[in-house]
């Protein structure tokens, strides 16, 4: 396994169990070795959505010569069907 993956699920792992609330972040810190600003960084980049400066995967759908409509990966397809529906 990649080192950044096994870092992701690590922080992943260190993040869950401060969400959980069972003990202070300084507690779940000092467990794993780790700062507790580091823990805080990493707690609320979890809670961020995914950073705006990188792209994700898109779906483009064309309605026309000048119409295309794109659409993030994973958006939800009842909100794709209604809007691509008005627009035709």
């Amino acid at each position: 396994m990649a080192t950044t993956a096994k870092r992701a699920e690590f922080w992943a792992a260190v993040v869950a169990e401060a969400q959980a609330g069972d003990a202070s972040h300084a507690t779940v810190a000092a467990k794993h070795g780790v700062t507790e600003a580091t823990l805080k960084y990493h707690f609320y980049k979890a809670r961020k959505p995914a950073a705006k400066t990188k792209r994700g995967a898109q779906v483009s759908i064309e309605l026309g010569p000048s119409l295309r409509v794109r659409f993030a990966e994973g958006c939800d397809p009842a909100y794709v069907a209604a809007l691509i529906a008005k627009l035709r």
